[in-house]
């Protein structure tokens, strides 16, 4: 690519014009008075001075006329940010230069070579998307100690890039539990799939009432909820039934303890296979060491809610007493990274509840005790911001609503407006990389993770013409019209 630095310049950003179309993700190098320097392309645009003027169809048809003959008439601009000297970004050590490329300054492509020496370095996740050849690592320590957010439209490739880390802290021995909404990360080779499960005894009033999806409102519900769940009903060998007895006891609000009971009762038979009193602690059902996919397909969001707010509380507790000394009872003698799929459900802008208060505190505080965070969301405008602004790194894959991509902007320092107002231009499984995880600004296509198929999108049409071959009422142009 020929180019030139245009009119204005600064240190951090500068406006190239070029011979062809620059692409998002490009890499370009230019001399200044501090030494090379390397940018991104974060904006391209194409004009026509002929076409300028043109209002209406037929103006604008033979505009074009005069356009397409006239090799002057196209203008190639596009916007480039300063990563840093070249010198520096080789050893890793990025720095900035303190004068700007001078107005008419030769602009080329970065080599080969000279990418593969800057991105070169921790885990493989994909490619340079403009440079394939190029390999892209990322740093899990930053993952582990600054957290990250995944974030990008359904089908963009949010998934696959989680379950892409899970397998590289596999690798390495790490400890690592997926919160699993959906179900989509069973088939994750080499995990330990866990079952959502909640034990009630180790629950208190307020919590049990949340399981038994007794509304908040319902004040006196939840205090005759209260005053029944003593001590020696969380001991008991029959806990419900216990629980029921203390119930029917209730001397002040009698017709109160018959509708809890009612709602007790119908919230088992709904969830039987999620309660479980026997089981005693959850947390131990944790294997450290591995990728753990908690599977709370079978929940509600605020089942789900409790579940996260107890894992990640215990966690952070145990990790606490670790770094104190405490060595008595401790599953997680090593870090942890918690990961949270649809995480907008769960830690909700604008909403208070247990399991935002604890992720937003381990958001906070977890790199002082090694509890890493990772939260996915397709939906990052209803994502807390104080959530959201805690993440050290970032993955932003497509995103066409502007509401999202403006709250992304005014959550995170990481991400410019030009970044954000590219994202719709991404396709599926391409990725704007970002934060302490990378050592430059990156757009990336992800590796695929080939094995996880569950949550990828469904071949209906595939579907009702094997079911129907198999039914004998399939026709000859029933196998052109299945999909490959």
């Amino acid at each position: 690519m020929k180019a030139i630095v245009a009119n204005e310049s600064r240190v951090d950003e500068f406006k190239i014009i070029s011979e062809k179309p620059a692409r998002l993700g490009e890499y370009v190098v230019a001399q200044t008075g501090d030494g090379e320097i390397l940018g991104m392309v974060e904006e391209s645009t194409i004009t026509s001075a002929i076409m300028e003027n043109a209002r209406d169809y037929i103006t604008a048809s033979e505009a074009e006329k005069v356009a397409s003959g006239n090799a002057r008439d196209r203008g190639y601009s596009s916007i480039v940010r300063v990563l840093g000297l070249v010198e520096s970004l080789k050893k890793g050590k990025p720095e900035m230069p303190s004068l700007p490329a001078e107005p008419g300054t030769a602009v080329e492509e970065a080599s080969e070579d000279l990418l593969k020496k800057i991105f070169s370095y921790g885990i493989e996740v994909g490619s340079l998307l403009r440079k394939r050849s190029v390999r892209v690592g990322v740093d899990l320590d930053a993952v582990a100690s600054r957290h990250l957010a995944i974030l990008g439209a359904t089908g963009s490739g949010k998934s696959n890039l989680l379950a892409l880390i899970a397998k590289a802290v596999m690798n390495l021995g790490g400890t690592m539990i997926i919160f699993d909404y959906h179900g989509e990360y069973s088939s994750l080779k080499g995990s330990v799939l866990i079952r959502a499960k909640i034990n009630p005894r180790v629950l208190d009033a307020d919590e049990l009432a949340d399981l038994l999806e007794i509304r908040e409102t319902a004040s006196k519900q939840r205090e005759v909820l209260a005053r029944a769940l003593t001590n020696d009903v969380k001991t008991s060998s029959d806990f419900w039934g216990s629980l029921e007895n203390n119930l029917r006891n209730e001397k002040r609000y009698p017709d109160v303890a018959v509708r809890v009971i009612e709602l007790m009762n119908r919230a088992r038979r709904r969830n039987s296979r999620i309660f479980d009193t026997e089981i005693g602690d959850p947390v131990n059902m944790i294997k450290p060491n591995t990728v753990n996919v908690l599977d709370m397909s079978e929940l509600t969001e605020s089942q789900s809610r409790l579940i996260i707010a107890y894992y990640a509380r215990e966690i952070l507790d145990q990790r606490k007493a670790f770094r104190h000394g405490d060595r008595e009872g401790i599953i997680f003698d090593t870090p942890v990274i918690i990961a949270v799929e649809e995480a907008h459900a769960f830690f909700p802008e604008g909403e208070n509840n247990e399991a935002q208060e604890i992720i937003s505190k381990i958001a906070r505080e977890g790199r002082k005790f090694g509890v890493g965070l990772i939260v996915a969301s397709q939906r990052p405008s209803r994502l807390s911001q104080d959530v959201l602004s805690q993440m050290g790194s970032l993955a932003v894959f497509r995103i066409s609503q502007p509401r999202d991509q403006n709250y992304i902007v005014e959550s995170s320092e990481l991400v410019s407006e030009e970044v954000a107002s590219n994202l719709p231009s991404l396709n599926s499984g391409e990725a704007v990389l970002l934060g302490q995880w990378v050592k430059l600004p990156t757009v990336a296509m992800i590796d695929l993770v080939k094995e996880k198929l569950v949550g990828s999108d469904i071949h209906a049409i595939n579907e009702w013409i094997m079911k129907k071959k198999i039914s004998g009422v399939a026709d000859e142009r029933t196998d052109e019209m299945i999909i490959h």
